[in-house]
């Protein structure tokens, strides 16, 4: 089949061969990167053993699938499970049940932080780096009030292990009574690159929960 409207992608530094993205062995192509910059590929007939064995130990830690360039041009890569970015987006489940004050969750190599004008302006202090700032954002934008609501943290079955929400403690207390309290939902298989979110003092409250349950 004749490419008249595609170019490749680059080809092997060793051999020369065009590295064609849809073709049947893309996916045994090693990228060279530099400093965060792609310099090459290498074919899979010119990789070395001890390259090919390399190339699958970081395929199998880092997720290679959704980079993204900083400002410099360098390529983020996340590890799988973790994240490069973080972005406050709206989410269904925030905007439509106003007993879920916050969800974060990873999605292709994405830390996407939701919260709803019900949540307390004081949220991003639970927070740590870019995610504290981005729930910060959030809270302005939805012109979320300061409130006293105390955190309690709950580890709860059926969630995802990308996921955290906060929650009103009346929605999930057996009793229904509303103490006051805000409850912090997480995965008891919760991924641990979920806890550098938090601030420390949270992080390590969270690992104290999880390893009691």
């Amino acid at each position: 089949m004749a490419r008249t409207k595609v170019r490749p992608l680059g080809h092997c530094t060793r051999c020369t061969r065009d590295f064609w993205e849809d073709a049947d062995d893309a996916s045994r192509w090693n990228t060279e990167f530099v400093q965060g910059h792609v310099v090459g590929y290498l074919c899979p007939e010119c990789q070395t053993p001890e390259e090919n064995a390399e190339a699958e130990v970081k395929a199998a830690m880092l997720d290679y699938t959704h980079t993204t360039p900083d400002a410099d041009g360098r390529q983020k890569v996340a590890p799988v499970g973790g994240w490069h970015t973080v972005t406050a987006l709206e989410h269904p489940l925030v905007r439509e049940d106003k007993s879920v004050h916050l969800a974060l969750a990873v999605e292709s190599a994405e830390l996407r932080v939701a919260v709803g004008p019900q949540s307390d302006a004081r949220l991003h202090e639970l927070f740590d780096g870019p995610c504290a700032t981005a729930v910060r954002t959030a809270l302005e934008r939805e012109q979320a009030l300061p409130g006293q609501r105390s955190i309690i943290y709950n580890p709860m079955d059926g969630l995802g292990p990308d996921t955290v929400l906060l929650v009103e403690d009346h929605a999930l207390c057996e009793d229904g009574e509303d103490r006051g309290e805000l409850m912090l939902c997480f995965s008891p298989s919760l991924s641990p690159y979920l806890l550098a979110a938090f601030a420390p003092p949270v992080a390590e409250t969270i690992r104290s929960v999880l390893r009691v349950a």
